[in-house]
């Protein structure tokens, strides 16, 4: 659905880089998103099960860089990287992390897709890579991430820093074409 006003309540935890509001730089991964997010929806009960997926929406905002914004940018599937979306997907994981990014308004970085998601629930379980946190452990998850076409994801976790778009416009995915 369309979403010009943002409410960080209605918003989950357990995701990438915490609970908040999740924006691409890329309209083609966010049109791909769609298809995924209408089925979610259904199956949470948001939308109703004849919801047509061509009435999806997809937002688009522009941000207003203040140089108040506290902001981070992971750059790439670091060991950190890895380690934060660990800790926010199973919370006794990493908690420093936890603590070391909380006052940080917006946290970018890459997006983990079906296949990332898979090999990050792999490293998290530990049953595959070995312990979450040891060198090998990371080493291997990284090594399987890393071919992967990762786009970026920009968290949005504090009203200051939702404060700062301005919502433009919802496009239909419907009436997309690519």
């Amino acid at each position: 659905m369309g979403i010009p006003e943002i409410d960080l309540d209605r918003c989950f935890s357990g995701l990438d880089f915490g609970r908040g509001f999740y924006l691409t730089s890329s309209y083609e991964q966010a049109y791909h998103y769609v298809q995924l997010s209408v089925r979610k929806a259904i199956r949470i009960g948001t939308v109703s099960e004849d919801f047509n997926p061509n009435d999806g929406q997809i937002s688009v905002y522009k941000f207003h860089y203040d140089p108040n914004i506290l902001a981070y940018c992971f750059q790439g599937a670091s060991v950190e990287w890895l380690h934060f979306v660990a800790a926010n997907r199973k919370k006794d994981l990493f908690p420093q992390l936890i603590k070391k990014y909380s006052t940080i308004d917006i946290i970018g970085g890459k997006i983990a897709d079906d296949q990332t998601a898979r090999t990050l629930q792999r490293y998290i379980s530990g049953a595959d890579f070995g312990v979450p946190g040891t060198p090998e452990a990371d080493r291997e998850a990284i090594k399987k991430l890393l071919p992967n076409r990762l786009q970026d994801q920009f968290c949005f976790r504090t009203q200051d820093a939702i404060d700062h778009l301005e919502f433009i416009r919802s496009d239909r995915y419907g009436d997309i074409k690519l």
